[in-house]
């Protein structure tokens, strides 16, 4: 997930007649999934409104982002910091919203031996480098670039660097709080533990639409990882570890491999 401001570039204006049926879209599928909930799932109406804002408003918003940006510049460190605070907002209200009954362990956030909470976070970690490694060969057997988005959102010095870091630590709390420690458990009451890791999974890779196609499929692959391992382990901490090592990983160590070709094929177009 990244919110962005945009500085400069070539805008263009969105037709009025998709941009309305997308806001209608997205109101009724809004509704849908709240009635479902609270009508045919008794969910409470303050989870079912948090459930609609993650499960719906927040991919919607950022399929439509993904959508906006290409073409457009943008500030990275902007970027980075309107997306700390969106991610850290988005964490701690379903930190609020979860933990309102049953505490902090009914978001998963619950202690654990030292040395499996070590082998968790790694293990987990470890196996998120392994998926994006993968999808990347995929990607390069396939002849799939990496968004153009993508490469601009990587950092280039070394104060940027320091701020992605941040991003990732906070992106590791405030959405694994939300999607995994909050909205599964909640979903499962309503759709049964597999569909509620399905769906959050999905989900979770829609806010990644500005990664493109094979990007969404990737994160979505990870989110069900991260899943796997929250409820594995019993507990969400070595989750958000894992996440944000992912991210800095992938950001700081092996992020400028990923979009080689694609900063190649842009350097070729201008």
């Amino acid at each position: 997930m990244i919110s962005s401001q945009v500085t400069s570039g070539d805008e263009q204006a969105v037709a009025p007649g998709p941009a309305r049926a997308s806001v209608v879209a997205g109101v009724a599928a809004a509704w849908g999934v709240g009635l479902a909930l609270f009508l045919g799932g008794s969910v409470p109406l303050l989870d079912t409104i948090l459930l609609v804002l993650l499960l719906v408003v927040m991919p919607g918003f950022a399929l439509v982002q993904a959508s906006m940006l290409e073409g457009m510049e943008f500030d990275r460190l902007s970027a980075y910091w309107s997306s700390i605070a969106t991610l850290w907002v988005l964490g701690a209200t379903a930190w609020l919203v979860g933990a309102r009954d049953g505490g902090i362990a009914a978001i998963g956030i619950v202690g654990m031996p030292f040395f499996d909470f070590v082998l968790w976070s790694f293990g987990l970690g470890a196996t998120g480098v392994g998926v994006m490694l993968l999808f990347r060969l995929v990607g390069l057997w396939r002849g799939v670039s990496e968004t153009a988005v993508l490469g601009r959102l990587l950092p280039r010095n070394r104060k940027e660097k320091r701020v992605f870091v941040l991003l990732s630590l906070v992106a590791g709390f405030g959405e694994e709080i939300a999607y995994r420690g909050y909205a599964i458990p909640m979903l499962a009451v309503a759709v049964g533990l597999p569909w509620s890791v399905v769906l959050t999974s999905v989900v979770f890779g829609a806010l990644h639409a500005y990664q493109g196609r094979l990007g969404m499929v990737r994160t979505a692959v990870m989110g069900a990882i991260l899943a796997g391992g929250f409820l594995g382990a019993g507990s969400l901490l070595p989750v958000i570890v894992a996440h944000a090592l992912v991210d800095i990983v992938g950001g700081l160590v092996i992020g400028d491999w990923f979009v080689e070709d694609s900063r190649r094929n842009n350097e070729a177009v201008g």
